[in-house]
């Protein structure tokens, strides 16, 4: 009995086997990359030597688009690095376009079962490679014998190919997806930002009077309670000026509100280049401002609003060809003269003693300052004299 044929079908499927067998390695191998943190470029380069060791191919070669056209990304020869076929392949360089291009018009594999050339002659193949229902690229593959691609091979390496675009496509949408996280913790930054930004400057203009830049009443009372809290505690001095423009109105009935804006600011200027970083300055609304003076005696404030009164009446504006300036009346008191040792209470009694120190001061030429002891002392000799 011929026992041949026997042996020939054992062969034949012993041979199938063994390429089942290393088609199924090679997905293994393929579906063990670890995909995050790493680009297109190295995983295409990867899957192709995998392939390499697992299959009887001797060139492989990767196409995907770049702005619609398809460009080679990756290729590899089995035992020769270079990024071309081997010279055997020459005559493959002139047919794998037309291959390329049937993949892309009919998107099925395309083969060549004989490779012209002089003195050699194999086969190859096209195979789409796709991410869902979007042709992506194209794989080529050459063998050096004749007619190699047979239907279980070309099987396996349509699932190779379909394996191979899946992991594209996830590696994608997973770069995608970390741009997009990217991208909206970016956004979200900035929104977080921004609203950091407008809470600060709210708060900023909640206490900051917009037009002068100096402080305003809600800024100045806690300071201003906070300091006298302090100096009452350590038995501080502590004084208070109370200061009003003298004929303000005249300036914005004549010459306009524009002009009476710029007349406030530079006085506000010369304010704060005149006070000490402790002192505590506002804008208490109009023309009228207030000034508190840690550690500071009536004396001390008695000089303090001398020099600020000199430096506002030399100040001067230019408004339709005419010099304009201005004076300013001070009232002045300390806590001294208080008589509650509450600091909220004594706060609103200084306020008041320096209120009637300015006045005095409006009724009486304006220009000048008086202190609440000075007036406390008018009035007690008026009344001793009744």
């Amino acid at each position: 009995m011929d026992n041949q044929p026997f042996i020939e079908a054992y062969q034949e499927i012993n041979s199938r086997f063994i390429k089942l067998l290393s088609s199924m390695s090679a997905l293994r191998a393929l579906s063990s990359f670890e995909i995050k943190y790493r680009n297109e470029d190295e995983i295409i380069a990867d899957s192709l030597a995998v392939l390499l060791d697992y299959h009887e191919l001797d060139y492989v070669a990767i196409f995907m688009y770049e702005e619609h056209t398809l460009k080679q990304v990756a290729s590899k020869c089995w035992n020769n690095d270079e990024k071309h076929p081997p010279s055997k392949y020459n005559g493959l360089c002139d047919r794998h376009q037309d291959l390329l291009a049937q993949v892309e018009n009919t998107g099925e594999v395309q083969q060549i079962n004989q490779i012209p050339g002089e003195e050699f002659s194999g086969s190859a193949s096209a195979i789409p490679i796709h991410g869902s229902d979007t042709l992506m690229g194209v794989f080529l593959a050459c063998h050096p014998g004749d007619e190699f691609f047979s239907v279980t091979n070309e099987r396996n390496l349509v699932i190779y190919c379909n394996f191979l675009g899946q992991m594209i496509m996830n590696n994608r949408l997973l770069h995608s997806m970390d741009d997009m996280v990217s991208e909206r913790t970016q956004q979200l930054q900035r929104a977080l930002n921004e609203a950091s930004e407008l809470k600060r400057r709210y708060e900023e203009l909640s206490i900051i009077d917009e037009l002068t830049q100096l402080h305003n009443r809600r800024f100045f009372f806690p300071e201003t309670l906070a300091g006298l809290a302090q100096a009452i505690r350590y038995k501080k001095p502590f004084s208070l000026l109370v200061m009003d423009l003298d004929h303000f109105k005249i300036i914005n009935d004549r010459y306009g509100h524009v002009m009476g804006d710029e007349v406030l600011r530079g006085i506000a200027a010369t304010f704060k280049a005149e006070i000490r970083d402790v002192d505590i300055l506002a804008r208490f609304g109009g023309e009228e401002f207030v000034l508190a003076l840690p550690e500071t005696d009536e004396r001390g404030a008695m000089i303090m609003a001398e020099r600020i009164r000199k430096k506002i009446k030399a100040l001067r504006w230019q408004a339709e060809g005419r010099e304009i300036s201005i004076t300013l009346t001070i009232g002045i008191t300390e806590f001294e003269n208080c008589s509650s040792q509450d600091h909220v209470n004594a706060l609103d009694e200084m306020i008041q003693q320096a209120d009637q120190a300015l006045y005095h001061g409006k009724d009486n030429g304006r220009d000048q300052f008086n202190t609440y002891s000075y007036i406390a002392c008018l009035m007690d000799t008026g009344e001793q004299a009744k």
